[in-house]
């Protein structure tokens, strides 16, 4: 099967090709030969085009994005996002300026342009248009990309400070890529547009970030050879006993998309304490979760009720996408684990066997319906092995090469 991996130059031209237009032409693998994707939602208020995607990839590349004091320690988006993790890193939790640890694991940015949400608890929802105050839809990705450069913990850097820097480092490019923000610089406006420049700049590099090149959708072309036999019983419970497809339905595997509801696709699995969540915030010296007001909370990651202030919502995170995941790990929104099969016992039968934590069973909230009913059937060791060989299935391209299986 012919490799189409989503982030060389060559790829960049073919998605230009195909969603200049706004994401409505023919999907960027049906084009090569390949199984169909779907069509990458683009903005209106930001269309694609080659000089915001150049831009956003300097950009997304560049440390001095982040705290200028910082020195050796300045991080990029690239540093918790890098292609040798499948645009994630590796770790429980990723690094920001000064050594400081976040609060969370770091997801993949692949196919993030179809998500309506961004971040763990999905508040990275939209942009405001500077000007009007007007909300801009489908720019969740824009509005993420801003986030970590004045997050304490990652970036720890101001949106004055960026400014200055990139109409000193990038100005031509900047004004190539947005021609029409040129009338702002030097009025009171300058750093609020240009500002959003930088996020939708990176966002545009981030719509070319996709991943549909793996067995499995070799095996849903037509190639019923591309999946071991294992892969395919796997596939059996995923769409049957599992009913993995609630939360995960193909292609995209994931139910936070622009085609799903907007306050769909979090969920309650019963993700216990990893330890940390009772640690120290490395940048001001309190409770990494301190949730004033809910003292008998305090340790505990409330996840989408940090976001939506109900406590319905206590405990639920956003559904990640499957794909990739060979070389995404760890796994879940705390890293709680390091292979793909410990994931897979976790969510089947809520224990993995043989992991001692001391914070087993202790979570907030209430598990989600569709992973009580997943529970509450018997699950032996062989279903569990095949299922999560299938998941090895959604991984492919030349930047994943099977390094994930484990930890």
């Amino acid at each position: 099967m012919k490799r189409i991996f989503c982030s060389g130059s060559s790829f960049l031209a073919l998605v230009l090709v195909l969603l200049i237009s706004g994401g409505t032409g023919p999907g960027v693998a049906e084009a090569a030969g390949e199984t169909t994707v779907p069509a990458v939602p683009v903005p209106e208020s930001n269309p694609l085009t080659p000089e915001k995607i150049q831009l956003g990839k300097r950009l997304f590349m560049d440390r001095n994005l982040s705290d200028p004091d910082a020195g050796r320690t300045r991080v990029a988006c690239v540093s918790c996002h890098s292609p040798m993790f499948g645009f994630s890193d590796g770790r429980v939790r990723s690094t920001g300026v000064y050594n400081r640890l976040g609060k969370r694991n770091s997801p993949t940015v692949f196919n993030a342009a179809f998500q309506h949400s961004q971040f763990w608890d999905g508040r990275a929802q939209f942009l405001t248009d500077p000007l009007t105050g007007d909300m801009l839809p489908g720019t969740s990705l824009e509005a993420q990309a801003l986030g970590p450069i004045q997050d304490p913990l990652e970036m720890n850097n101001t949106p004055e400070n960026v400014v200055s820097y990139v109409l000193y480092r990038y100005e031509d490019a900047l004004l190539q890529a947005f021609p029409e923000i040129e009338q702002y610089i030097g009025t009171p406006y300058e750093v609020p547009v240009v500002f959003q420049a930088v996020g939708k700049a990176i966002a545009s590099y981030e719509r070319t970030l996709l991943a549909f090149d793996s067995p499995y959708d070799a095996f849903a072309a037509g190639d019923t050879g591309a999946l071991s036999d294992a892969q395919v019983r796997g596939l059996a419970l995923f769409e049957g006993k599992g009913n993995c497809t609630a939360c995960h339905p193909a292609p995209l595997f994931t139910d936070v998309t622009y085609a799903d509801a907007p306050e769909g696709g979090f969920h309650n699995i019963g993700v216990f304490r990893q330890g940390y969540e009772t640690g120290t915030n490395d940048a001001t010296g309190e409770p990494l979760f301190p949730n004033p007001g809910m003292p008998e909370y305090e340790g505990y990651d409330l996840g989408r009720y940090y976001v939506t202030g109900s406590t319905a919502d206590i405990g639920k995170f956003k559904t990640p996408t499957l794909r990739q995941l060979l070389c995404t790990y760890p796994y879940m929104h705390n890293g709680k684990y390091g292979s793909i099969r410990d994931a897979v016992e976790f969510v089947v039968r809520g224990t993995v066997t043989g992991f001692d934590d001391p914070y087993e069973g202790d979570f907030v909230g209430t598990v989600s319906p569709v992973i009580t009913e997943i529970r509450s059937k018997t699950w032996t060791d062989a279903e569990i092995d095949d299922l999560a060989a299938f998941l090895e299935s959604l991984s492919g391209g030349r930047m994943c090469g099977g390094h994930g299986m484990g930890m």
